[in-house]
């Protein structure tokens, strides 16, 4: 039973123009696809998320999707709701803003989109918006702004998970300051195994576990490897991301957010459907029943009681 952190299919099937419930050969993600992948949820990213306009269209999108009954999809309010979707037969979507740049300064649109749904939210996508600071920008001594932790006590309050991918080591440690409940970095690897800038440094690793959140491990070929062709790339290496996390946080602190269809993957995870092949990957490796069901579920599922 396998919940993803980070999927961006609904970008994928209007740029690839492809239908959600219909198995496709183009992108990542669909029905077909994440029942045999044995998924029961997945965090459902809006993106892009930089201005009003694009938040409103892509909730728009998204609740066209979900709520289309031949897409057999279940809104995610509440964690209780997970165990819905094998009951009804159903996919769970978690609706999630990746970056926070369209929300107003005064929050009226965050409380009416978490009212909608709205249970996860990174505070940016690699750039720099009102809130915080992104990784891909040059900025180094620019964090959080005084709006930022502003914005993280009422994600807080509301029950919207925060999310670290994404931001600088500037903005990161800006949260840890001020954070009082766990959160998550939802997409992202070690970067002492892939020195991406995107991926975590050792004590970012520590500090998301001292909080008791967790990391969706990423699928993105060049956060597995920045050595290795994408071709090269095998199971033991999405294995070595997460061997290192548990080292140093232990396996509370360890998920999977794909990133499907929002970035490029190898061969061996090259959809969705692939997840049994990784899971058993790891049930020969070394991990017992109870650490592959946090992996795959319920440190996701704690994480929500926490923060929702």
């Amino acid at each position: 039973m396998i919940i993803d952190g980070h999927t961006d299919v609904l970008y994928a099937l209007f740029r690839q123009q492809r239908e959600f419930h219909n198995e496709s050969p183009h992108g990542h993600v669909d029905l077909p696809r994440l029942r045999k992948g044995g998924v029961i949820a997945a965090f459902f990213a809006i993106y892009p998320a930089w201005s009003d306009f694009d938040i409103a269209r892509g909730v728009d999108a998204w609740l066209n999707l979900v709520e289309n009954p031949i897409n057999s999809l279940l809104h995610i309010k509440k964690v209780e709701d997970i165990a819905k979707c094998r009951d009804e037969d159903k996919i769970g979507a978690i609706l999630h803003f990746e970056g926070s740049g369209g929300i107003d300064e005064e929050f009226f649109k965050l409380r009416s989109y978490h009212r909608l749904g709205l249970r996860s939210m990174g505070l940016s996508w690699s750039n720099v918006n009102k809130f915080a600071t992104g990784v891909s920008t040059g900025e180094k001594k620019r964090g959080l702004t005084y709006l930022g932790k502003e914005l993280v006590a009422e994600m807080e309050k509301l029950g919207i998970i925060v999310d670290v991918s994404h931001l600088n080591e500037k903005s990161f440690w800006d949260l840890v300051e001020v954070a009082k409940k766990p959160f998550i970095a939802s997409h992202s690897n070690s970067f002492s195994v892939s020195d991406h800038e995107r991926n975590l440094k050792d004590d970012q690793i520590l500090a998301i576990g001292e909080a008791k959140g967790t990391i969706g491990v990423n699928f993105c070929d060049l956060f597995l490897s920045t050595k290795l062709k994408s071709e090269d790339i095998g199971l033991d290496k999405i294995k070595d991301h997460i061997d290192k996390i548990v080292e140093l946080a232990g396996i509370n602190s360890i998920s999977l957010g794909s990133d499907f269809d929002g970035a490029s993957v190898p061969e061996v995870m090259k959809d969705v459907s692939y997840y049994p092949e990784l899971i058993t990957h790891l049930d020969e490796n070394g991990y017992n029943k109870q650490e592959l069901e946090k992996i795959t579920h319920t440190n996701f599922t704690r994480i929500m009681k926490e923060c929702w």
